[in-house]
């Protein structure tokens, strides 16, 4: 190369790319031998052939870790068995199912997180209003001996 380069434009940077690409492809098939070719053809045709196969096999993982049973206590469950997409910002999490009301499954198992999300209303309503029974039971204790 030269002191001076050229500038880089769009056209000379057109140029390279196409001279790397064919000097490239030249350079890997123009190596290629009879035995060479047939085993890149048996490769991609058994990839192509095998590929749906695999993809139900890989369904029926998937379906089975999306049906297994899901502890609601255990904050620890994958988000592919809960079905839920959460992100957490200062600690809390906060849930983004309805902000992807758009996405192009929206029916894909929207039951089972309507379920879920009351399942874990009705938890957390429980929860609540036992601590609160017991802080009422508390303030009656403190004010039986205020009065006293």
């Amino acid at each position: 190369m030269s002191d001076e380069e050229e500038p880089l434009t769009p056209s000379l940077m057109f140029r390279r790319l196409q001279s790397r690409i064919s000097q490239n492809l030249s350079g890997t098939f123009g190596t290629l031998t009879g035995t060479d070719y047939i085993r890149l053809i048996a490769i991609v045709g058994g990839y192509l052939l095998l590929r749906p196969y695999l993809q139900k096999i890989g369904a029926k993982y998937q379906e089975r870790d999306h049906a297994r049973a899901i502890d609601l206590d255990n904050e620890q469950d994958s988000m592919a068995a809960t079905g839920q997409k959460t992100r957490v910002i200062a600690g809390e999490g906060h849930d983004l199912d309805d902000e992807d009301e758009s996405s192009d499954e929206e029916g894909w198992g929207r039951k089972k997180r309507l379920q879920q999300r009351k399942e874990k209303a009705r938890k957390k309503k429980e929860i609540e209003d036992r601590i609160k029974a017991e802080e009422d039971e508390e303030d009656k204790d403190i004010q039986e001996f205020l009065h006293d």
